[in-house]
This record gives C-alpha cells, sequence and structure tokens, in this order.
C-alpha cells in the first residue's frame, strides 16, 4: 500500500507539473474514488457508463456498474461474503449482436439480445448504453 500511494502521488505531481491527464486503467475503485476526475466503465471493450467520479459512484446508471460497486467492501456492513457477478465474461473474438453483458444481467429485455444499445445521457456531462436507462430506444 505505501508503493501504490507513493505512485499515486508521483502521478499527481506529473499530472500537475506538466498539465497533463493521466488515463489510468484498472479494477481498483478505490484508486478511482481516490485519484480520478472522470470514470469510464468499461464491459467487453467498449464504455457503457462514463461521467464524473461522483456521478458514476453516487448514482450508477449500468447494471454493470451497479454490479461492480456491490463487489466492493463496505466496512460499515458485517457481511461475510462479497456479492459476486453471476455468469461468465463473454469471449470477445465472438461477441453478440446486442449487448454483451445481457447473459449476466439483471434487467435483461427482449432488445438486449437483439440490438446494442445506444449511448443515452443520464446527466449532463454522465452517460449510460443499456436499454434500462430512461431515454433508450428501440431502432425504428
Amino acid at each position: 500500500m505505501t508503493i501504490q500511494a507513493q505512485y499515486l502521488e508521483l502521478l499527481r505531481e506529473v499530472q500537475a507539473t506538466a498539465g497533463v491527464a493521466v488515463i489510468l486503467v484498472t479494477h481498483d475503485f478505490g484508486i478511482v474514488a481516490a485519484i480520478a476526475d472522470r470514470v469510464a466503465v468499461m464491459y467487453a471493450g467498449r464504455i457503457v457508463e462514463m461521467g464524473s467520479t461522483l456521478q458514476v459512484f453516487d448514482n450508477p446508471s449500468h447494471p454493470y456498474t451497479r454490479a461492480l460497486l456491490r463487489c466492493l467492501p463496505d466496512v460499515g456492513l458485517k457481511r461475510e461474503q462479497l456479492v459476486e457477478i453471476g455468469g461468465q465474461p463473454p469471449d470477445l473474438a465472438q461477441l453478440p449482436q446486442g449487448c454483451p453483458f445481457a447473459p449476466r444481467c439483471p434487467e435483461r429485455q427482449p432488445i438486449c439480445d437483439e440490438a446494442y444499445p445506444p449511448t443515452v445521457p443520464v446527466a449532463s456531462g454522465h452517460v449510460a448504453s443499456c436499454w434500462a436507462v430512461p431515454g433508450a430506444k428501440a431502432p425504428a
């Protein structure tokens, strides 16, 4: 943890000194919460939700984002097991026609198997790609 904190501090210093953006690819939401201004959640190689870190953490709009956040340990809760996301990730060489998260999704709808959902605004600067998000319209 000490080395990780040192790396993160170094990234902050480089970013501030050079005036550049830093793209950090990680599964560690603790790091994301501590260092990121914006977050893009990806599933099967595509961005499924994007917004400010606060927007995504406080109002997760894609079922995969919500599932990831439920997997995090919560020191305030005394649960004995972490929640897991059921099913298996898709084969990236043979992605389905529709949403690749559909087989694992608790909000699956028939259209999820037919077409990839459009990216729709959730709030200013916050978008998600899911048929269950209000505003997602089926193709005509």
